[in-house]
C-alpha cells in the first residue's frame, strides 16, 4: 500500500479512538461529544501528518460513517419509531457536521503534524 493510504487508515484510527473516547465520560460527554469530530479530527490530522486531500477524505468517511450510524443503526439500537423524513434528516445533518468539523480540523492538524517535522 501506498504512504497515503496508511496515513489515512492511522488518522482514521485515531479519530475514531478519540472520538469513542470523548463520549464515554459521564457528564464530560455533554461537552465533549459535539465537539468529538473536531477534537479527533485534529488529532488524526497531527499524527497522520495529512495532505489536504487526505484530509478531504477522512471527512468523507467521517461523514459517512455519522450518517449510517445517525440516520440507521443508531434508531434500529435505540428501538425508535421514526419516520423516513426525520431520519434522512439527522442523519444527512450529522453527516454534514461530522464530515464538516473532521475534514477541516484533520487539515489544520496536519498543516502542523509537518511543520513540527
Amino acid at each position: 500500500m501506498t504512504r497515503t493510504v496508511w496515513r489515512l487508515i492511522k488518522g482514521l484510527g485515531v479519530a475514531l479512538a478519540v472520538m469513542v473516547l470523548s463520549i464515554l465520560p459521564p457528564g464530560l460527554h455533554l461537552v465533549l461529544g459535539p465537539l468529538s469530530p473536531l477534537i479527533g479530527g485534529f488529532a488524526a490530522g497531527v499524527v497522520g501528518e495529512l495532505r489536504a486531500g487526505e484530509a478531504f477524505v477522512l471527512g468523507l468517511v467521517e461523514a459517512t460513517a455519522a450518517g449510517l450510524v445517525v440516520g440507521f443503526i443508531l434508531p434500529v439500537l435505540a428501538h425508535l419509531e421514526l419516520g423516513t423524513a426525520t431520519l434522512w434528516f439527522f442523519g444527512v445533518g450529522a453527516a454534514i457536521y461530522a464530515g464538516t468539523l473532521s475534514g477541516v480540523a484533520a487539515y489544520f492538524g496536519g498543516q502542523q503534524g509537518q511543520r513540527a517535522r
